[in-house]
């Protein structure tokens, strides 16, 4: 049912799961889940409570007064991209559009778009989700204070639903979702656009293509594909159009898809072939945004340093405009092999970078498909490192190959490189990826987190994390629950320095080995120490107001 509306479309970006919610699913479940080791690896007992590392934070800047009660820090305080971009996308093309980075901390504000400008179309996007979980809470919320707005579920999610599932358990679960259009598109703007236009002039949603329209009766069906290929060049983000108010960091993409084909990954698979942005486009979206203000730069490409040309370009001209920002991106140190790459990347002022490195064995990265070699590895990190370049590194257990051998390769690799921070997980065996091909050369039996190969099966995976955690100590484990590499550049736009939150790190590496004990926990000088790392921090402001609601995780549960 359309609604009165001064309103195209509201774009709601990302809906955290609770961390209690995290609790809930896992507290039952025994010291070898999978789920559970990453569980315990993702926050801290801390001051009686178990609390992730980002709300550690909150509690003591507030206690060290740099914040006052109502201020919380989250990550993504930071514009969500996503949500941006379809905003941009749709305005560009004559639609209005609002949009919203986080769910649980922006819900007055998105009831206040709701009620007042009554949106004909609320858009949920769901890059980061691999449950439905997150959709379902604010599906809920917006029957609840709008009913009559058409809700619209885009993104990864559903296509991986639609591959995933047979068709009675998929209408279940959209049921469950209870959104009344789900786009099928793996970039999908453009068909979102259609929808807002249909809803506005009273077209009918049947006629517009890569729609999964729900019946009514338990069922579904699907229009016309027709896909889409958006010129990067004619969609980058009009960052003008949100006004002063996007904060020091920023996030932002030059490229689309991903140019390498590593067998444990099937993102290239859904995003098609790499496209990339001109650098004269990217150009004129970093003037944009140096001119207001942001200090903190985040290019999310897979492949930002590929191909290697373009890259050095992109640096000659962040270098050329001498931008008052640094920057952070993903980065291929297989790929970069001259020191003209290393020089061009900090003249350009590239503050750190995510390296998808994977395994420290050899044999491992070719089973991978990984266009790198350690030595690579060893140089690139090091000739980072000389330039002030900080690190973090990404690590798998589990691939098929591995073995209790390799698992060591790893150890002792990271222990030698020193990345600046490091995290692995168990292997989550994806059908959708390459590896799939040769699930008979591997003996791959089951899926996701339980599965079996000729060398190690889940269990093996998981005892392989518990001895990382345990011997890596010339890096500084980082966990995954609304922190991770990315939390570094939104808290460096916060006032924090590198210094401090290597000290938090360190600290909390020390705490976090009370998480599963039963006799004592943390001691008292441990957890002073902590409530000083941020002493010398500068007042702290921000637009996010603590969740409410939200249930805090008990000092004992968990420990086992």
């Amino acid at each position: 049912m359309a609604t009165s509306s001064d309103l195209d479309c509201l774009i709601i970006g990302y809906n955290d799961v609770p961390f209690s919610q995290q609790w809930n699913r896992v507290s039952n479940r025994g010291p070898r889940d999978p789920e559970r080791l990453m569980f315990m690896r993702d926050h801290l007992l801390f001051d009686g409570e178990r609390l992730p590392y980002m709300d550690v934070m909150n509690k003591v800047l507030h206690r060290a007064g740099k914040m006052t009660p109502d201020v919380y820090i989250h990550g993504s305080e930071t514009p969500n991209l996503a949500a941006h971009y379809l905003a941009s996308f749709l305005i560009r093309h004559g639609f209005s559009a609002e949009c919203s980075s986080l769910f649980g901390c922006e819900q007055d504000r998105i009831r206040d778009i709701l009620l007042t400008r009554r949106p004909r179309v609320v858009a949920i996007t769901t890059t980061y989700y691999i449950i439905p979980n997150p959709v379902v809470e604010i599906t809920r919320f917006i029957r609840e204070v709008l009913p009559g707005t058409t809700i619209v579920v885009g993104g990864p999610l559903v296509g991986n639903l639609l591959k995933d599932l047979e068709r009675e358990e998929l209408s279940e679960v959209l049921s469950w979702m209870d959104a009344d259009v789900y786009i099928n598109e793996s970039q999908g703007e453009w068909t979102l656009a259609q929808v807002a236009a249909a809803l506005r002039e009273g077209g009918d949603l049947k006629d517009v293509p890569n729609l999964l329209l729900p019946t009514g009766s338990g069922d579904f069906r699907l229009t016309r594909i027709q896909a889409e290929a958006n010129v990067l060049d004619e969609c980058a983000v009009d960052w003008s159009l949100f006004g002063g108010g996007l904060g020091p960091t920023v996030h932002t993409r030059t490229a689309r898809s991903c140019a390498f084909k590593c067998s444990f990954c099937d993102y290239p698979i859904r995003a098609g072939a790499l496209t990339l942005a001109s650098v004269e486009t990217v150009e004129h979206e970093l003037r944009q945004l140096d001119r207001m203000g942001v200090k903190q730069m985040v290019f999310i490409d897979d492949t930002f340093n590929v191909p290697g040309p373009r890259f050095k370009e992109l640096c000659r001209m962040m270098a050329r405009n001498d931008f008052g920002f640094q920057w952070y991106s993903f980065f291929r140190a297989g790929t970069a092999r001259d020191e003209e790459t290393y020089n061009l990347m900090a003249e350009s002022k590239c503050r750190a970078v995510f390296l998808g490195i994977e395994a420290g064995d050899d044999g491992i990265l070719r089973n991978m498909s990984k266009v790198a070699t350690l030595d690579r590895y060893r140089v690139g990190i090091e000739r980072l490192h000389a330039r002030g370049i900080d690190t973090f590194a990404s690590f798998i257990s589990g691939f098929p190959g591995e073995t209790e051998k390799t698992v060591q390769n790893t150890i002792d690799f990271i222990n030698e490189v020193g990345p600046t921070f490091w995290r692995t997980e168990p292997w989550w065996y994806n059908h959708r990826a390459p590896v799939q091909k040769q699930a008979a050369e591997f003996g791959l039996t089951g899926r996701e987190y339980d599965w079996r190969h000729n060398t190690m099966d889940i269990d093996g995976a998981v005892d392989a994390c518990h001895a990382l955690f345990d011997q890596v100590t010339n890096s500084l484990w980082m966990p995954g629950y609304n922190f991770d590499f990315w939390a570094l550049p939104y808290l460096l736009g916060k006032g924090l320095e590198m210094p401090d939150i290597i000290e938090f790190h360190k600290l909390a590496r020390q705490i976090m080995e009370f998480n599963d004990r039963t006799d004592t926990g943390p001691a008292p000088e441990l957890i002073d120490r902590m409530y000083h790392v941020f002493d010398n921090a500068p007042q702290i402001t921000g637009k996010f107001r603590p969740p409410a609601g939200r249930e805090p995780v008990p000092a004992l549960a968990l420990r086992s």
